[in-house]
C-alpha cells in the first residue's frame, strides 16, 4: 500500500470521526438544553407555594392537629408554618417600617405554606388541593398564584411539543449525517470488498473488520463530542448561574451514556448496511 493510499485512508478515517463527534455534539447540545429546561420547570414547580390563611384565635393544640392532617394530606410535600407575629415581621421587613406601630393592632393571620407533590402540582388538580384545605377546621382561606400555575403549565406543554419536534428533526439528520459518511468512507473501499468476496472470504470474515472499524469510529467521535461538551458545560455557570444546580450526576451519566450508544450503533449499522450492499452488487456497478 502506497504512502498516499494510507494517507487517503487515514483521512477518510479522521473525516468519518469527526463528522461523528460534530454531530453527537449537536445532540448533546439539544440534550443540554432539554435538561435545562426540565431542571427549571421541576424548580419552579418545587417553589411555588399554597397557603392556607388560619384562624387568628386557633391556640396551639389545635394549629398542631392541623398541622398533623396537612403532613398527612396526600399532595404534602413539604409545609412551613407562621405564625401572625412572624408574618407581621417578615412584612414590615419587606416594606421597611413597622406597620403594627401605626396601625396599633397586627391584621395578618397565621398561615401554612404548602408545597405540592408532583402530581398535584398542576392547573387541574389545585382545585380539589383547595377544597380539602377549605374543609379542614380552623382555615379561613386558600390562596396560590394561580395565573402563574397556569403559565408554567402552558409553557411546559409548548416546550416539550417543541422539543419532541425538534429531537426528531436532528434525529433524521445525525442518521442521515453519520450514515452517508460511512458509506462514503466504505465506498473507497468497495474493490477490496469484492475482491475478497471473489476469493471465496465469507460474509462474515469480510464484514467483521469493518463492523470493528464503526465501532472504534463511534467511540472516538463520542469521545471528541464528550470533551467539547464537558468543557462547554463547565464554561455555562460563567453566564448562567444556576447552570450547575440543575445538573445531577445521574443526568449528565444519562445524557453521555446515550450519545454513546447513539454514536456506536448509528456507526455501526451503517457500516454494515454499506458493506452488505457492496457485497450484493455486480462487479461491473461498482465502477
Amino acid at each position: 500500500m502506497t504512502t498516499s493510499v494510507k494517507r487517503k485512508r487515514k483521512f477518510s478515517y479522521f473525516s468519518a470521526i469527526l463528522s461523528i463527534a460534530m454531530v453527537l455534539l449537536m445532540l448533546g447540545l439539544l440534550g443540554f438544553l432539554f435538561l435545562g429546561t426540565k431542571a427549571a420547570e421541576s424548580y419552579l414547580r418545587e417553589n411555588m407555594m399554597v397557603q392556607a390563611f388560619l384562624q387568628p384565635e386557633l391556640g396551639e393544640a389545635e394549629i398542631q392537629a392541623l398541622s398533623e392532617k396537612i403532613k398527612a394530606a396526600p399532595f404534602t410535600a413539604e409545609f412551613s408554618y407562621t405564625s401572625k407575629e412572624r408574618a407581621a415581621i417578615e412584612f414590615s421587613n419587606e416594606i421597611g417600617q413597622d406597620f403594627t406601630s401605626f396601625l396599633g393592632y397586627n391584621p395578618l393571620m397565621p398561615s401554612f405554606q404548602i408545597k405540592l407533590n408532583g402530581e398535584f402540582n398542576n392547573v387541574d388538580k389545585l382545585p380539589e388541593v383547595e377544597q380539602t384545605l377549605k374543609k379542614m377546621t380552623g382555615v379561613t382561606d386558600v390562596d396560590y398564584p394561580r395565573a402563574a400555575f397556569g403559565n408554567v403549565q402552558e409553557n411546559i406543554q409548548k416546550v416539550g411539543a417543541l422539543f419532541i419536534g425538534l429531537a426528531a428533526i436532528f434525529g433524521i439528520i445525525a442518521v442521515v449525517l453519520i450514515h452517508n459518511t460511512v458509506r462514503l468512507n466504505l465506498y473507497a473501499r468497495r474493490f477490496t470488498i469484492k475482491s475478497m468476496q471473489l476469493v471465496g472470504a465469507t460474509h462474515g470474515f469480510i464484514i467483521k473488520p469493518f463492523l470493528v472499524k464503526g465501532l472504534i469510529n463511534g467511540i472516538w467521535g463520542w469521545l471528541i463530542a464528550a470533551i467539547l461538551l464537558f468543557s462547554i458545560q463547565k464554561a455555562l455557570p460563567t453566564w448562567i448561574p444556576e447552570w450547575e444546580s440543575f445538573f445531577s450526576g445521574l443526568m449528565n451519566l444519562s445524557l453521555f451514556g446515550g450519545l454513546l450508544l447513539i454514536g456506536v450503533f448509528i456507526s455501526v449499522l451503517s457500516s454494515l448496511l454499506s458493506t452488505r450492499k457492496f457485497l450484493n452488487t455486480r462487479l461491473d456497478e461498482l465502477y
